[in-house]
């Protein structure tokens, strides 16, 4: 019996107690299921699925030294599938190259480790991490690391975790968040010959995007270029007058004394409508490489 105002069911620090160990206990088995089991699976029951498959593209020279490799030395260990067991399947999120150099190799079964996941943005970001902890990434590997990655507002295949999603995404790769915020904006605007060039080797993935913003500059409509004061556009159509009447003939004296002695605004917009700036410089080029060659 218990004292007056109190139930004969369990004491409330005990249910405390046993909920705290039970949680603890879910924890745990958690834990330990996520870190990885290991165990031989059949090359024929391992699944394949694109989000995985196409997250890093295979190097052929990297698939001949495996593959020679395991053909002498077996498949060496440390270096595990990784794969998800998913509704009843396993589903490989990490090593296709190495899967696939196992097949060449003539072996039927690989090691591997067997995770659990909670969704597949989670698997996506195990994956990657394993890759990237690997290898720098190369501009082929980061364009295809960032295409993988859902950019929703305030996600960065992070779970629960909040930010700026090229922030999220620049710590799992390992790179700064402008890196990716560049690579998010060459798989957006690069032509395929840019891409191709990166994929050689020819171009980083930071060329290609300073490529893209200069072309972006030269092509800005006359609209979105900043506007200037009618202040600055008479100091900036001196420059011009005064440069044109030099490649004219007229002497710095004389220009100066026409700039002192009332200066003839009509005349200098004349003048400034029908010089040809582009061939002006042309033909200035022109004579600087023709005396060049002389001397």
């Amino acid at each position: 019996m218990f004292p007056a105002g109190q139930d004969d069911s369990a004491p409330t620090g005990d249910i405390m107690t046993f909920n705290n160990i039970t949680k603890s206990i879910k924890n745990k088995i958690n834990n330990f299921q996520k870190s990885g089991q290991n165990k031989t699976l059949k090359i024929k029951d391992i699944a394949l699925i694109p989000e995985f498959e196409k997250m890093l593209a295979m190097d052929e020279s990297v698939v001949s030294a495996m593959t020679e490799s395991m053909k002498s030395e077996g498949f060496k260990s440390g270096h595990e599938l990784h794969v998800w067991l998913h509704d009843g399947k396993y589903i490989l999120i990490d090593g296709h190259t190495r899967r696939y150099c196992a097949m060449k190799a003539g072996m039927s079964s690989v090691p591997c480790i067997i995770h659990h996941f909670d969704s597949l943005e989670e698997a996506k970001k195990f994956a990657i991490r394993e890759q990237t902890d690997r290898r720098n990434l190369s501009g082929e590997a980061l364009l295809q690391a960032v295409a993988n990655f859902n950019f929703e507002k305030g996600k960065g295949n992070a779970g629960e975790e909040k930010g700026k999603a090229s922030e999220i995404i620049g710590k799992q790769l390992g790179v700064s968040s402008k890196t990716v915020e560049k690579t998010r904006v060459v798989l957006k605007e690069a032509t395929e010959e840019q891409k191709e060039a990166i994929r050689k080797d020819e171009l980083s993935v930071n060329q290609v995007y300073n490529q893209i913003r200069a072309k972006a500059t030269v092509e800005k409509p006359e609209s979105e270029l900043p506007k200037l004061s009618a202040k600055e556009k008479a100091f900036i159509d001196g420059i011009r007058y005064a440069i044109a009447q030099i490649n004219s003939g007229v002497s710095r004296k004389e220009l100066y004394h026409q700039a002192t002695d009332g200066f003839d605004y009509v005349k200098m917009t004349a003048i400034l409508k029908d010089t040809d700036f582009d061939k002006l410089f042309e033909s200035e080029i022109t004579e600087s490489k023709t005396s060049t060659i002389a001397g």
